[in-house]
């Protein structure tokens, strides 16, 4: 039966008997505890220390147990020396040696909340009582209540000393009663039933998860319970290493409970492997987000060598965002391009490759390796965080005052724009008469052909040469003056032009001889001055290549 236990006073459980030691050994000690009360007391987990504080012995029950005094009776502690001197049961044991001194010494009964319940003291330390070897310190019978021990709180009052051992019998006078470990459930649960735990109010509760430490009511969440009541995490993507509780971020579920990679494919655009100068902290790697989402590049990698067996990582945090081209040099991702060959290769956590530049071979000083047109190719105009641009094709400047080179010979001169020597054409007339489409160079006495379809169309009032290819511009016949007897005028361009002679068909009468007359004196005059008209507007027409011409007679 369960008994009707009440909370603990110093008025109900006294220190009855103290024996601190034997002649045959002083630590062959004993002591006595009793219930004054009319009712039952637990005293699981009461315990005596000395003067010094030191715990002497506890009462410790089993497992799911309660330990109780029954009322009137007691509950004996003994040292291992004095149960095996005596042959007595005690019902609790201790093997500390000299516990307890018998000159002078306490001690305190605390119950299970560490509270004192009762204190004896005798010798030095006071009390009013002394202890004696082979003696017994015996708690009084209260003469006003029959059947309880005195408790006056006083040593002298309550004990007495005498020359002689006495103690209980050694039959056990506690109660051990089973605890109903399950309140909650019908009939006395003496321990935990299979399967269940213990909630935070001392119910029984199944454990819905018999694998997971504590109790689970019901079966967590991200887990699935089996038959047997093991619990595990469960797994969205059962193709994916490890436990995947949720959709791993950049995969999309492909089958019933698979999971597959959804990257983006980033592009690897250019890298310059030979700086100019100090390849350290020059050298980059450019790649490129042809998509319309910014893309974290932690689900990326760069691998370097021609088998690729270097692999670095992108810094923590970087990203690249929609149709943009970022570069990393190597000062912050700490790779290293060969200047004479090697190779990189963009890759996935998927463990796709989504870019590669192929192995180049011996870079120029400050040309990159880009990706140009769909194909990888050297460039001299590097762009790092820009799109692509091919070579500029420079042509070499040469300084034609250099006066480091050599003249040019007799019957050449030097070209302005290449500083070469070339041949100077001194008689047109040699030379092989150019094609329809072509016109005589007047510095290299070359043809040349006209590209007509790239001049300018001449204005209105304006007409092209055919030995020149210039506009010129058509002199109005109406505003123009008589030609003379010997010219006609040109329809094309309205001026007065020489009757060729071999065209003027033969007279029918002989030539008269022409008088030296006045008119015939001043027509001399005229057509002089026509002369020097002609000869002053082809200086004009021709200025600038006479005056080349001028400065290339002087450098000679």
């Amino acid at each position: 039966m369960i008994p009707d236990a009440r909370a603990i006073g110093s008025q109900n459980i006294v220190i009855s008997h103290v024996i601190t030691g034997e002649s045959s050994s002083s630590s062959s000690e004993f002591v006595a505890i009793y219930n004054n009360a009319d009712i039952d007391i637990d005293v699981s987990h009461f315990c005596l220390k000395n003067k010094s504080f030191v715990t002497v012995a506890c009462v410790i029950p089993d497992t799911n147990a309660q330990v109780y005094i029954r009322s009137h009776g007691y509950l004996t502690i003994a040292s291992a020396i004095f149960s095996t001197t005596h042959s007595y049961t005690a019902d609790t044991n201790y093997t500390l040696t000299n516990a307890i001194q018998v000159g002078g010494d306490s001690l305190t009964l605390l119950n299970s909340a560490n509270t004192e319940v009762d204190k004896v003291s005798w010798g030095t330390s006071g009390g009013g009582i002394s202890s004696q070897t082979n003696g017994t310190l015996q708690r009084k019978a209260d003469p006003m209540n029959s059947g309880r021990l005195a408790d006056t709180d006083t040593m002298s009052s309550d004990f007495s000393s005498s020359s002689s051992l006495t103690y209980p019998a050694n039959t056990s006078y506690d109660v051990i009663t089973l605890v109903d470990v399950c309140p909650n459930i019908p009939d006395v649960q003496q321990q935990m039933p299979t399967g269940y735990l213990a909630d935070e109010n001392g119910y029984c509760q199944p454990d819905s998860c018999l694998n997971i430490a504590g109790l689970q009511i019901s079966v967590p969440d991200h887990y699935d319970s089996s038959v047997d009541g093991t619990c595990v995490e469960h797994d969205e993507c059962d193709n994916v290493s490890g436990i995947q509780a949720a959709i791993p971020e950049m995969m999309v579920r492909t089958g019933v409970n698979d999971c597959s990679w959804n990257i983006p494919q980033l592009q690897l655009t250019e890298i310059l492997p030979n700086a100019v100068g100090s390849d350290t902290g020059n050298e980059f790697i450019e790649i490129y987000n042809p998509t319309n989402q910014t893309v974290d590049l932690r689900y990326y990698s760069v691998k370097t060598g021609v088998d690729s067996d270097k692999t670095y990582a992108f810094p923590i945090g970087s990203t690249i965002g929609p149709g943009e081209y970022r570069s990393f040099s190597d000062s912050v991702m700490k790779f290293t391009l060969l200047n004479t060959s090697s190779r990189v290769v963009l890759t996935a956590a998927s463990g796709s490759t989504t870019g590669d530049t192929g192995i180049y071979d011996t870079p120029g000083d400050g040309e990159s390796w880009a990706l140009i047109d769909g194909i990888w190719q050297y460039t001299n105009q590097p762009t790092p965080g820009a799109s692509n641009k091919p070579s500029l094709i420079v042509e070499p400047e040469v300084d034609i005052t250099d006066t480091t080179l050599a003249p040019c010979p007799a019957g050449k001169y030097r070209n302005p724009l290449t500083g070469r020597c070339r041949n100077v054409v001194s008689d047109a007339s040699v030379l092989a008469t150019c094609d329809v489409d072509q016109y005589r160079n007047p510095e290299t006495g070359r043809c040349r052909k006209i590209a007509t379809t790239m001049l300018t169309p001449c204005k209105d009032n304006q007409y092209r040469s055919e030995e020149t290819n210039r506009c010129r511009t058509i002199i109005a016949a109406s505003a123009a003056k008589p030609c003379k007897d010997n010219q006609y005028r040109s329809e094309e361009t309205g001026r007065c032009r020489n009757v060729p002679t071999a065209s003027v068909p033969g007279a029918a009468f002989a030539v008269q001889t022409i008088k030296d007359t006045g008119m015939v004196f001043v027509g001399w005059w005229a057509l002089g001055a026509v002369g020097l008209l002609a000869i002053g507007y082809g200086v004009w027409e021709w200025r600038r290549d006479i005056v080349t011409f001028v400065r290339r007679l002087l450098r000679q």
